[in-house]
């Protein structure tokens, strides 16, 4: 009776989310579907694409403004600054998937042997889900909430001078209370992918308790510690 009135998740991205092992393990019993498992993927991509093309856009208006306040010379075509946050943003993402995907495919081979390499690259697309809320809330603040700090120039800076500043206004709004708490708040959404490629390796590889706990910190200490660490730091 007391099981009847627990409440579960709702659907398979609720499964997914809150009850991996369990999905993974009806997952496995299925032919792989890779359409299907890439699409949080490219979700996760558009979503990221967009935040940065609207931070790119809103530094670039308020540094025009700076520009042609202090009569310096404009900064050249909008399309080239939408261009880099693309082609960047992209790369970035699918080096992240290639390098999360390629980790748990290193560690299958090492300890497990399974044979199935490809079911974890599924896995860990669709572990993606867990990255679209944050990556929503994010798209969401850049657009209706946060703007970047005034830039001041002086007139008759040097063409040397000028490209310091606007480097340093670069690192001064990526380093703003707001955009540092959701660095923050995305390594924590991070551990959670994480955790959802250690559920991966659990069913798929055969990993005991203690080995994907092990595989868990080895990977977060990877994916989350570092980068965040070299942002901090560096």
């Amino acid at each position: 009776m007391a099981g009847q009135h627990t409440r579960r998740p709702v659907g398979a991205i609720g499964q997914l989310l809150f009850s991996p092992i369990r999905f993974f393990r009806a997952r496995l019993e299925r032919p792989p579907d890779y359409v299907a498992a890439f699409v949080p993927l490219a979700a996760y991509a558009v979503l990221v694409t967009a935040a940065a093309l609207v931070t790119g856009r809103k530094t670039r208006l308020a540094a025009t403004a700076a520009l042609e306040q202090a009569q310096f010379p404009s900064m050249g075509p909008p399309w080239i600054g939408d261009l880099f946050a693309v082609v960047s943003s992209v790369t970035a993402v699918g080096f992240m998937f290639a390098a999360s995907a390629l980790a748990a495919v290193a560690l299958d081979l090492l300890f497990a042997q399974s044979g199935r390499s490809r079911r974890l690259v599924e896995f860990a697309a669709l572990s993606y889900w867990s990255q679209l809320p944050f990556a929503a809330a994010w798209l969401g603040i850049t657009v209706w909430w946060w703007r970047p700090e005034p830039l001041s120039l002086a007139p008759g800076a040097t063409s040397v001078e000028l490209f310091e500043t606007l480097r340093a206004y670069q690192g001064q709004n990526a380093e703003t209370g707001l955009l540092s708490t959701l660095q923050l708040v995305g390594a924590y959404f991070w551990c959670w992918f994480v955790a959802l490629e250690c559920a991966a390796l659990r069913v798929v590889s055969g990993f005991t308790v203690a080995g994907a706990w092990a595989a868990g910190v080895s990977l977060a200490t990877l994916f989350v510690g570092a980068p965040y660490a070299f942002e901090v730091f560096w």
